[in-house]
């Protein structure tokens, strides 16, 4: 039991337990990205250079709040090593699947990890039953009405716009769009102690826990927003003592396809191992 719930806690553990499952609302409408080309054009590159860090930040993360679907690609680095990875996150109904490519290890040892979740039923990449590629598990008490400003690059975004000394330093192309840079330091003690509403209490209580655990006092955050305020991508790095952020750490991700129809599916139940199967052939293991 104890090792299929490490599994899980690997599996769920990317950067604040994104956490990292999808923004929230309808997509569509005037919210829906209009897929601006990454060429420099004056006027719209000069609104980019012009627009205000915290103003901007506060109303992208908004925006992403109201997003129902979008996917991610990116590259992490941690104690454990350097991954590449990529998401598809829904919030209605609730569906996601994340995908890491990093260092062989016992538990991986492809070095591949893939998990899907659809509702309260979590499904994992691996023989742990011999024959079947997949194992699921349910995860107990899943809040099927999950807030969907409670994402990772929302939070990430509404923190750095708390930043005392967040700025504007230009524009660059992500993705294929064109976009602002903000980038700023948020130190975890004054992050605790902001009343503003850049960020909703939850979810700075959420950030400050999660950096507080893994030891780090404070954070580098990068965040691209493009001209339809849009977050194009967000970057995460410095140095923890202790848990996941132990020692240097670093994330990067790409946002797009917001409001996309993603299909995420579980996989099929011919190669899927139950639950049941999985805590006998643990069991079986541990007898040995």
């Amino acid at each position: 039991m104890k090792a299929i719930r490490k599994s899980v806690v690997a599996a769920t553990g990317i950067a604040l337990a994104l956490s990292l499952a999808a923004c929230g609302g309808t997509g569509g409408g005037k919210d829906e990205p209009a897929g601006s080309g990454g060429k420099s054009d004056s006027g719209a590159d000069k609104a980019l250079k012009a627009a205000e860090p915290a103003g901007t930040l506060k109303a992208a993360a908004a925006k992403g709040a109201r997003q129902n679907t979008f996917r991610t690609k990116g590259t992490r680095k941690d104690k454990d090593g350097e991954y590449v990875t990529e998401g598809a996150f829904q919030v209605k109904p609730d569906a996601s699947e994340m995908k890491d490519v990093g260092p062989k290890t016992a538990e991986s040892p492809d070095g591949v990890s893939h998990m899907i979740t659809v509702n309260d039923k979590m499904y994992f990449n691996g023989e742990k039953v011999p024959g079947k590629k997949w194992w699921t598990f349910s995860v107990e008490g899943a809040d099927k009405s999950k807030d969907p400003s409670s994402e990772l690059f929302v939070r990430l975004t509404s923190a750095l716009a708390t930043s005392k000394d967040v700025k504007n330093t230009g524009v660059e192309t992500v993705g294929g769009r064109r976009a602002a840079r903000f980038q700023g330091t948020v130190v975890v003690s004054e992050l605790a102690a902001y009343k503003g509403d850049a960020i909703q209490d939850k979810d700075r209580d959420f950030v400050v826990k999660g950096y507080k655990d893994d030891g780090v006092e404070k954070v580098d955050l990068v965040v691209w927003v493009d001209k339809d305020g849009v977050v194009a991508k967000t970057e995460e790095s410095g140095k923890g003592s202790k848990g996941e952020f132990e020692g240097d750490f670093r994330r990067t991700d790409e946002y797009f396809d917001w409001g996309a129809d993603l299909g995420i599916k579980p996989p099929p139940a011919a190669e899927t191992a139950t639950e049941k199967e999985v805590l006998e052939a643990e069991m079986k293991k541990l007898q040995k």
